[in-house]
């Protein structure tokens, strides 16, 4: 039989040059512009890499990723060599002899068993034909591979094939199924998984280990068979890799880190780029995001939104799997069990396999864990009976006891929402943005798309406006009744602070610390609504500023990033950074298409900023922020906010490194619950996030902000503003600039007048020169209905 086949190789190679021939004389033969190959690219991953270098997000419509003839091995071009194409150094582009024999087993079978394409008709097809089977096809392919083979050497042939092949799983090109497969790039490639690679090129779907693995082993072993037989290895080399394990699950990923953030940059390329370029140009972007800060803050709002879920009461597990009809309860397996980890602080849907008076037991994967009464304490059941049955599908928290045991915590999903960013001080860089509490539920970023009220945390604005002006933060204001005119056809507005009650005489400091509504409002008035807004527009809040009377207790809807990065120039002595997502933007050949330089723009006064993060430091210290001495880090800066029926729960607060905003409420806007305000609600999660860089070594304990030339800190009595005696009973420093520190000392007079009911003070009260007694009661020029004024905290 094998003599025959040679002794009609001539006739069949005649016979096929016949047919080209034939086929090109009736216009079968269409070969394409084989230049363009010195052109041609493929289309390649858009690549998003957070701060640290790894890759937190990829776009593609074919996954790939070019690689260099020098970074293929020596071994994988072997396999693909032995097992595709073993003449390939040897024939012009069509392997005539091969493709006899194809022809001939394939007219004996009746059908198509062999294929007789070689590696450079498998290029020409996969970029200039398509991968119907026509004579004209074939034609046109042998046409193009002899043009390819004419222009190009066979190494360039062989990487163009290695960067084009496909590979299965959508994965293109031998770098991307490297690292799809085996977890690692192509250059570190084994035999045994060079082996694997050139096998499943011939059917990749069919034959992937993670669909067939017996075809994927016996096509790895096939490859083998060829490379020893080519000489490239040894029966012992070959023996050992036949040996070694298939891959069992993908290595590589396509969970995106920070998907409220890749998506931000998404939005952009497409914007600036176009679709086309994003999936299919392989642009390379370095972003700002951290993602250890991503994770960090992930984990802190699930947890604040689920605590405060269980304010709630326990609403009862949203599933049982024995009503859905599964009587083993061991054959369920939960979409997001693949992969993941037991470990502290990790939230996993687990199903309840039994319960019992004193607790029950949750199978999560392969395991068991208990959940004893305290996991459940907060629901107010004593038996677990009570609130569980077997088959509930339910979400619990992962514990660790001193012991090392692990055990669980139920928890219940929110309907509540939230955001967090985090903004690097020195420079603008989100570092971190989450703007919601699952990206699979809700795309909507509530970090950048949402505007919301602001509450008590547009105060620090105010205060800022009044420092400018030339105030103290030992100046003070009357917390007292107004009655402010601002239409003569509706009643007058008038303030009222969070606790029912007034203050009378009080500084800047303690009116800003204890979030005094009447206070702040009086000091606006004082110092000019049109002066606030100037002050928060040159900060950065682009929304629409009303000057209603209600404005200075934050009566207007912002978005997080704007409140954030407005917050940040209190941090950097009077110095905004545009917050930016994008550091550098590259093509696939490493030219940089764009670059971000951040700069500084000095848009308030040093010393005024210093001096209010100097007060906003008392509110973590002494005010509505007090509970964060607890994170022993005296260093830190920041105000609370919430709305009107406690709709929006705000913290945006400051360590000398970074900036961070927490915003917490429900998307429609209705209640969070009673008494859910700022403190309660946003604080906590602000706290958990801090506490967890401040392990993870992110942030330092020992540092401080930097001060501004001409600022001096001088002994003064907290309550009254007036320079310390030894005899002050509450004296504290305080920040002033060169030559505007009090002159009056305390005594014990002033004590006895800030023992008086507010209403007794008022005769005592000495408004700021410049400013008139009463003025704050004054009517007004009319500016349309003011949005009711939020409470503070």
């Amino acid at each position: 039989m094998r003599r025959a086949l040679l002794l009609s190789l001539p006739v069949l190679a005649a016979t096929l040059l016949g047919a080209f021939a034939g086929s090109a004389a009736t216009s079968l033969v269409r070969v394409p512009r084989v230049s363009e190959l010195e052109t041609y690219r493929p289309d390649i991953i858009t690549e998003i890499r957070g701060s640290d270098g790894s890759t937190i997000a990829r776009y593609a419509i074919e996954r790939r990723i070019l690689v260099s003839r020098a970074e293929i091995p020596a071994v994988l071009r072997q396999a693909l060599i032995a097992t595709e194409d073993k003449n390939f150094f040897r024939h012009g582009g069509v392997d005539l002899p091969r493709t006899a024999s194809a022809l001939l087993a394939n007219l004996r079978e009746g059908r198509a068993a062999q294929g007789g394409s070689t590696l450079t008709q498998q290029l020409a097809r996969a970029v200039f034909l398509n991968p119907r089977k026509t004579i004209s096809r074939k034609v046109n392919e042998a046409f193009v591979a002899f043009e390819i083979e004419r222009r190009y050497s066979k190494d360039q042939i062989l990487t163009m094939y290695a960067n084009q092949v496909y590979f299965g799983h959508g994965n293109y090109g031998v770098e991307a199924a490297s690292r799809y497969y085996f977890g690692r790039s192509v250059r570190e490639l084994r035999l045994a998984e060079a082996a694997l690679l050139a096998g499943i090129v011939q059917r990749p779907e069919d034959q992937s280990p993670f669909r067939n693995p017996d075809l994927a082993r016996q096509r790895r072993r096939t490859a083998l068979r060829r490379m020893q037989e080519q000489g490239d290895i040894t029966p012992e080399q070959r023996g050992a890799a036949e040996a070694e394990p298939l891959p069992t699950v993908p290595h590589l990923k396509e969970t995106v880190i920070g998907p409220y953030f890749s998506e931000e940059i998404r939005r952009y390329l497409e914007r600036t780029y176009g679709e086309k370029d994003l999936y299919r140009r392989g642009l390379r972007v370095e972003s700002t995001l951290d993602p250890e800060l991503q994770a960090a803050a992930d984990e802190a709002l699930g947890w604040g939104l689920r605590q405060l879920a269980r304010r709630k009461g326990w609403r009862g597990a949203a599933r049982n799997l024995r009503k859905e009809g599964y009587q083993d309860l061991t054959a369920y397996v939960d979409p997001a069990w693949e992969g993941a980890r037991l470990e502290p602080k990790q939230v996993l849907p687990g199903v309840v396999v039994d319960v019992g008076r004193s607790g029950a037991r949750v199978r999560i994967g392969s395991q068991e864990l208990p959940l004893p009464p305290a996991g459940y304490a907060w629901t107010g059941a004593t038996d677990a009976g009570k609130i569980l049955k077997r088959g509930d599908l339910v979400s619990v928290t992962i514990t660790k006891a001193k012991d090392g045991s692990l055990s669980l915590g139920l928890e219940q999903e929110p309907v509540e929402q939230g955001a967090v960013l985090i903004l690097e001080n020195s420079s603008g860089a989100i570092r971190a943005m989450t703007g919601g509490f699952d990206w699979n539920s809700s795309k909507f970023n509530r970090a950048v798309q949402a505007v919301r009220q602001v509450g008590s945390t547009f105060k620090p604005f105010v205060y800022l406006a009044a420092l400018e002006a030339g105030y103290t933060p030992a100046d003070t204001i009357f917390d007292g009744p107004l009655s402010i005119v601002y239409d003569p056809k509706k009643p007058p507005y008038s303030p009222n602070n969070y606790d029912g009650t007034f203050h009378g005489i009080v500084t800047l400091r303690r009116a800003l610390e204890s979030s005094f509504n009447a206070a702040t409002v009086s000091l606006s008035e004082a110092v000019g609504r049109g002066n606030v807004i100037e002050a928060a527009r040159s900060l950065g809040i682009r929304q629409n500023l009303q000057p209603w009377p209600s404005m200075a207790l934050g009566a207007f809807e912002v978005t997080l990033i704007e409140m954030t990065a407005a917050y940040s120039v209190f941090a950097n002595q009077g110095l905004y950074f545009t917050p930016y997502l994008i550091e550098r933007i590259t093509d696939a050949d490493g030219d940089v298409l764009e670059r971000t330089m951040p700069e500084a723009r000095e848009v308030a006064n040093p010393q005024s900023c210093y001096q209010l993060l100097q007060l906003l430091k008392g509110v973590c210290q002494r005010g509505t922020a007090a509970r964060t001495a607890s994170l022993g880090l005296p260093n830190i800066a920041g105000k609370t906010g919430t709305t009107n029926d406690f709709t929006d729960g705000w913290f945006v607060g400051m360590t000398p490194r970074y900036t961070i905003g927490v915003w917490v409420g429900n998307d429609k806007k209705t209640t969070l619950g009673p008494k859910a305000d700022g403190a309660r609600t946003a604080l906590p999660l602000w706290m958990r996030l801090v506490e967890s860089l401040k392990e993870r070594g992110r942030i330092d304990p020992a540092a401080d902000f930097d001060a501004p030339p001409n600022v001096v800190f001088t002994a003064v009595d907290y309550e009254t503003g007036l320079r310390a005696t030894p005899d002050s009973p509450k004296p504290i420093l305080e920040a002033f600039v060169t030559g505007s520190q009090p002159t009056e000392e305390w005594s014990a007079r002033w004590d006895e007048v800030t023992r008086l009911p507010w209403s007794l003070q008022k005769s005592f009260y000495l408004p700021k020169t410049g400013e008139a007694p009463g003025a704050a009661e004054a009517p007004v020029d009319p500016v349309g209905t003011p949005t009711p004024a939020p409470v503070p905290r």
